[in-house]
This record gives C-alpha cells, structure tokens and sequence, in this order.
C-alpha cells in the first residue's frame, strides 16, 4: 500500500506512533478506541482495542522489532476478534519526504498464502483508504 501525503515525514510518522494522533484516524469510523497503548521502542509493544457501537470488541496488538524515526517502522501484528486470531504478520512502513510530500508504504507479509489470501479478502483495501483520508487531516493539522 503506498500514498502520498503533503507533510513532512516526521509528521506522519508520529500521527502512526503516538497515541494522541492514533485515536484520530486509526480503524473504521464507526468504531471507537478506547485502548490505545504504545511503548514505541525495539521490542515494545502496542494494543488497540477496538468497539463498535453493538459493543463487540476487535484487537490489534504487536510488538516493534525497528524503530528509525523517522524513516522506517517495523512491527510484528495479530489482529482478533470474538472467535478469530490471525497469525502474526510483519508490517513494514517507510516515510520517504521529497519536497514536503512523504510517500508512505506499507508491506504486508503473512506467514503463508493462505493467511495473506484471508486478509485480502477481509476487505482491509475498503477500510485503508478512508482511514489514510483521516491521517491526511490528521498531519494537515500538525503544523
């Protein structure tokens, strides 16, 4: 997944990282978040607990394995839900700023087809890109 977004990389960078920006833009818009826990270190680990107004409660915890603020982000995910826990797949996002704009991308890797196959289909394209629309307002808003 890669989109362009006119702010400075650092910008969008803590927009990722930092709990404050994190409840702002992250997840569907009819959910709320009311856990956003981030220790944004080698070997920390973070946990968003997501709510739907029927309150069913979705999750997506995970631990950084690179930290380059800010430049790169690495991380190790699970998503759950009631009845559901993937397997852990590896994100890895890097801010490239030319001249104001930072280009994010976004790599995904699953353990095996089957798993990436599974997160394709879940819809996840449907659900970025209103959420990448929400950190643009986001970062627009930081300086």
């Amino acid at each position: 997944m890669t989109r362009q977004f006119d702010a400075p990389r650092r910008f969008v960078f803590d927009a990722m990282t930092k709990p404050e920006y994190l409840v702002r833009w992250l997840g569907c818009e009819q959910l709320t978040m009311p856990v956003c826990e981030v220790d944004l270190r080698v070997g920390g680990a973070y946990r968003f607990v997501f709510r739907s107004s029927e309150g069913i409660e979705h999750e997506l915890t995970g631990t950084y394995r690179e930290v380059v603020r800010p430049e790169r982000l690495t991380f190790g995910e699970t998503f759950s839900m009631p009845g559901f826990t993937s397997d852990e797949y590896l994100v890895i996002s890097t801010f490239v700023e030319e001249g104001g704009t930072t280009t994010l991308t976004t790599t995904i890797r699953h353990p095996t087809k089957e798993a990436r196959d599974g997160h394709l289909n879940s819809g996840i394209d449907k659900g970025v890109e209103p959420a990448y629309d929400r950190l643009a307002e986001v970062v627009a808003g930081m300086g």
